[in-house]
């Protein structure tokens, strides 16, 4: 989850980057073939390979791709030749010295296979991307944070950055411990469910299988 989290902030560092830089030229090749594969890759290493029509104005008909290969990223702009997609994914704003020119392939059914100048061969299949069945959401109400953790996990506070909204997509049925802490001059009243009282303890562990919100009400402690 780690790097998958790392892959898309390398993407969207990588888009953010690009408005700011201008184009940097290059455009799509005409071709009939059509481009369809297009998503989360992984192989059998653990690498990572995100694919995507690029949405940037400077950089139009290219396509949107990112490598992470171990803790080590690649994401810029390329454009399709034929039937490949081609380009270099080195930049200035990484830290890999030197270029890093990509040819990627479809392969197989759903796979892609990514051949680097120079360098390695790797061979992805399409990630599967479980299906979300609901969404936990957790906020308060007055002042005051809360810590939260999957049952038979270590729940702490983090009082440099106390927590007070946060959002959890499950995949799967979990059990949560959760906990709430009022700030100074306040004290925790309740939970909600939502919008309706749950409990009065500070500390809950609730099963979570679908959509809910959990609201922890603090109020001024005269």
């Amino acid at each position: 989850m780690k790097k998958l989290l790392y892959l898309f902030l390398s993407l969207v560092l990588v888009a953010g980057l690009a408005a700011c830089s201008g184009s940097s030229g290059g455009s799509s090749e005409s071709s009939d073939f059509t481009w369809t594969r297009e998503g989360i890759f992984t192989d059998e290493n653990g690498n990572y390979l995100m694919v995507s029509p690029s949405t940037d104005e400077d950089h139009p008909g290219q396509w949107a791709v990112t490598m992470m290969l171990g803790e080590e990223a690649h994401g810029w702009f390329i454009a399709q030749e034929g039937e490949a997609l081609h380009g270099n994914l080195d930049t200035e704003y990484d830290d890999y010295e030197g270029d890093f020119i990509v040819t990627i392939t479809e392969e197989g059914e759903d796979g892609l296979m990514v051949a680097v100048e120079g360098g390695d061969t790797y061979h992805f299949t399409m990630e599967e991307t479980p299906e979300v069945i609901g969404t936990m959401k957790i906020n308060t109400e007055g002042l005051g944070s809360f810590a939260y953790g999957l049952e038979g996990e270590e729940v702490e506070f983090d009082d440099e950055f106390p927590t007070q909204s946060a959002v959890d997509n499950l995949t799967e049925p979990r059990t949560y411990v959760i906990k709430a802490k009022p700030d100074e001059g306040y004290k925790f009243v309740k939970w909600t469910k939502d919008g309706e009282d749950f409990s009065t303890e500070p500390e809950i562990t609730v099963d979570v299988d679908s959509d809910v919100e959990f609201i922890a009400v603090f109020e001024v402690d005269e």
